[in-house]
Order: C-alpha cells, then sequence, then structure tokens
C-alpha cells in the first residue's frame, strides 16, 4: 500500500498540489441594502469559474453554490483539497447540494464560496504571492459580470460586496477586508449600518491545509 501511496504522488517540478482558496461575500439588495439568502445554486457556474480562473492564473473547481458559515465549518472537505481534485478536477464544479432553510431574511449575510486549485510546484511561491490581491478592472469586470445575475443582482441597483480569493486558513481576514467594505456600503447609502459580521475561532480553521499534493 505504501508503494501504491508513493507512485500517485508525483514529485519534482511537475507535482500538482491542491490549494483550498475561499472567497468571503455578501450580498446586499436594494437602496436599504437588505440581506436575501442567496444560497441558490449558480445559474452560469462555469463562467464564474472562467472569471476567477483568468484572475488568478491556474485552474480551479469552485463549489455550485456559495455556503453559509456553519455550512462550510460543518463541511469535511474544506481540509481534504486533494480528494476534492481527485473526484472533480475534470468537471471544474463542485456540487454542494441544496441549501436548509434560513432564517436571516433582512439582515446582510456572510457566505463562503469555496474553490479548489491545481498549482504546479513549480509555480507554488509565485501563485501563492498572488491570492488575496484584488481584482484588475477587467477581471473586476467578468467576475462580476457572471455573478450578478447568478445572484440576482441588478447592478447599480443592487449590491455584492466580496473578498478577494485567499487562502482557506485566512478566512478571518477575509471577514474583516469584508467588514469594512461592508460599514463604507451601508455609510454611503445611508442606512444605519448592522454590524460586522463575526471572525471564526481559528481552531475551527486550523485542520485546513495551505496544500495538499494530488494525483489529478
Amino acid at each position: 500500500m505504501v508503494n501504491k501511496i508513493k507512485k500517485k504522488i508525483q514529485k519534482g517540478p511537475k507535482a500538482v498540489y491542491a490549494v483550498p482558496i475561499v472567497m468571503a461575500v455578501t450580498a446586499l439588495y436594494g437602496p436599504r441594502r437588505v440581506g436575501k439568502d442567496f444560497r441558490h445554486l449558480l445559474e452560469g457556474a462555469n463562467e464564474i469559474r472562467s472569471a476567477l480562473q483568468c484572475h488568478l492564473g491556474q485552474p480551479i473547481i469552485l463549489a455550485d453554490r456559495p455556503l453559509s458559515v456553519s455550512e462550510y465549518l460543518s463541511w469535511g472537505f474544506k481540509s481534504r483539497p486533494a480528494r476534492l481534485a481527485e473526484m472533480f478536477s475534470n468537471s471544474g464544479i463542485l456540487p454542494m447540494g441544496h441549501a436548509v432553510d434560513n432564517d436571516l431574511e433582512g439582515a446582510p449575510q456572510l457566505c463562503i464560496l469555496p474553490m479548489t486549485a491545481l498549482v504546479q510546484e513549480r509555480e507554488i511561491n509565485h501563485f501563492s504571492e498572488r491570492l488575496s490581491e484584488d481584482f484588475d478592472e477587467v477581471g473586476r469586470v467578468a467576475f462580476q459580470n457572471a455573478i450578478y445575475p447568478a445572484l440576482g443582482l441588478i447592478p447599480g441597483y443592487d449590491l455584492l460586496l466580496y473578498a478577494p480569493p485567499c487562502p482557506a486558513q485566512g478566512l478571518n481576514y477575509a471577514i474583516e477586508s469584508l467588514n469594512a467594505s461592508l460599514r463604507e456600503a451601508f455609510e454611503q447609502a445611508a442606512v444605519p449600518f448592522p454590524g460586522p459580521f463575526l471572525t471564526i475561532p481559528e481552531v475551527a480553521l486550523a485542520s485546513i491545509p495551505l496544500k495538499e499534493p494530488c494525483t489529478k
């Protein structure tokens, strides 16, 4: 069994690593910046994936819907990116199933959009440096053009706030960045700020690897 495992894992510059990544997002609807449950399946998920791949410069596997924080933390595969790569690299889309009922209508909702990047070892350092970088103007337009209709958002009326893709271990940094954008959006709309999203206990993220060798 040990010899079989060794044969399956490539070594050297052509070895491929599965890198778990997340985006922290919230959708605000209308001038009152109302929150709705937007955790439905993403129509046009491949277009969203394509825009994210252009930004990241690497192939990715994208979840087919955003997850609530509780869904993400209870999702066992968040700590098994190599297994996700083995199962879903051909399709590029990770099926998450339907969301459970949500009783938080009216308040802004924090959701997590998980993805797994497939990166060759020789590119891993450069790729790591690109994570958490903002979209350039072209990339931002492409991403928003793909995801706005998927979430039922009307450009110029509704608003999607998000932190750039970052390592899953750094989810709290993404949440803090999103909170700054959230506060600014409510101040600009002259609507009372409902308060920031809570960060996550670090122990809940400790099991997520920065990367895993995979046999894609």
